[in-house]
């Protein structure tokens, strides 16, 4: 076994159990210390206190599951933490925690994955994105845009020069992308195919309804929200809202959320549907991805934090309502919702993992390891971490 892959192996290390038993330690923490009776001592007396909280501390660590979570806790404060992981991972993908199909694009082309577990390759491409109920997927290739059927049915093929970060219409009836430098609109049936504006390279987000209202960044770096089937501007934000690395419509349609980059940390920018800034919030670190949850106005964000990641849950609302929800060494990718929102599905690349964690309370974590080489079969292909495109449908 060489260095790289005994790290990979060590970063997919985790005792069982550990976010059940850092809870279980905090709790009795929390209690011994409210229920304790405050008692005066002289200042000659601190330290030989202290020398016995801490022998009892690891007397605790020696002879309880919390104790030793505790003990981790205290290793991770001081920076003699080794590795953090996720013990007895799968070392395939045999199932979904929940129904529904998952869209992944690899070296090796796009997959879709069933609530079963297995893998369908519907060729070459390089991104995706799902129609309304999963009916179709439409998918990028250098100079294509095609829709398929998720059996890998092709259904037609569009030639445009940089076709990247298709998006299929809530309504079904139209997709977004960006070819070069501006942003383009097609008919679910090829149709139609025209310019709306030039464009930086971020994906554009379609606004829930049947409206074909899209937002995008324009090649000034502004918010454009358009109704697409009359070219209306509906509005436009600038200024500190400028030049987003994301956007992201709310499934109700009530909230856009941009994330923009600054110099060592990033920030949240919220509007309503009318472009209204409601929110915008800063946080250390570098952005890696965000999400909004199939229901309700709450967002998965990931970050980078110095040597570890983080994934978080704030409330787009009140951004200042935010819990983690899982920490880890090295990098996450990106992060998925279920149809129903009760898992998230984050992608770590250092550990070579997906991690299934059931609801933002953490009940459960599933993680599956060996990713790269299970959408690499027979090795054929360039081998890279996959991308989470899109969990859909319930039905």
């Amino acid at each position: 076994m060489n260095e790289r892959k005994l790290r990979g192996a060590l970063l997919a290390t985790l005792p069982p159990d550990e976010i059940g038993a850092q809870r279980r330690a905090w709790r009795i923490v929390r209690t011994a210390y409210s229920e304790r009776v405050p008692s005066p001592w002289p200042i000659r007396h601190r330290r030989p206190l202290a020398a016995a909280s801490i022998a009892v501390a690891l007397l605790v660590a020696a002879l309880s599951p919390p104790g030793r979570a505790v003990i981790r806790d205290v290793r991770k404060a001081v920076g003699t933490e080794k590795v953090v992981g996720v013990r007895q991972s799968k070392p395939a993908l045999f199932s979904l925690p929940a129904r529904g199909r998952v869209l992944v694009s690899a070296t090796s082309g796009v997959w879709v994955v069933a609530a079963d577990g297995s893998r369908r390759n519907l060729g070459a491409y390089d991104e995706a994105t799902w129609s309304p109920h999963g009916l179709h997927v439409g998918a990028a290739k250098r100079n294509q845009l095609v829709a398929l059927t998720p059996g890998g049915e092709l259904r037609w093929v569009l030639s445009r020069p940089g076709v990247r970060h298709p998006r299929w219409s809530p309504s079904g009836f139209r997709i977004a992308y960006l070819s070069r430098n501006s942003v383009r609109v097609v008919a679910g049936d090829k149709t139609g195919d025209g310019r709306l504006d030039a464009a930086r390279d971020v994906a554009p987000a379609w606004k829930p309804g049947n409206e074909h209202v899209l937002a995008y960044v324009d090649g000034g770096g502004r918010v454009n929200v358009v109704a697409t089937d009359t070219r209306t501007t509906l509005w436009t934000a600038a200024g500190a809202a400028a030049s987003p690395i994301q956007i992201d419509w709310s499934t109700d349609g009530q909230r856009l959320l941009g994330v923009r980059r600054l110099a060592g940390r990033f920030a949240l920018i919220v509007f309503d549907a009318n472009g209204r800034r409601l929110q915008t919030l800063e946080f250390p670190g570098r952005p890696l991805g965000a999400a909004f949850a199939p229901k309700g106005h709450s967002v998965a964000v990931i970050r980078r934090l110095g040597p570890r990641s983080q994934l978080l849950v704030v409330n787009a609302d009140t951004l200042r309502r935010q819990r983690v929800v899982f920490s880890g060494l090295g990098r996450f990718s990106d992060v998925g919702w279920s149809p129903r929102g009760r898992w998230l599905l984050l992608g770590w690349p250092s550990a070579d993992q997906w991690l299934f964690i059931r609801s933002t309370d953490v009940s459960k974590i599933k993680a599956v390891s060996s990713l790269s080489a299970q959408f690499n079969p027979g090795g054929t292909a360039r081998r890279g971490f996959p991308t989470i495109e899109g969990w859909c449908c319930t039905r």
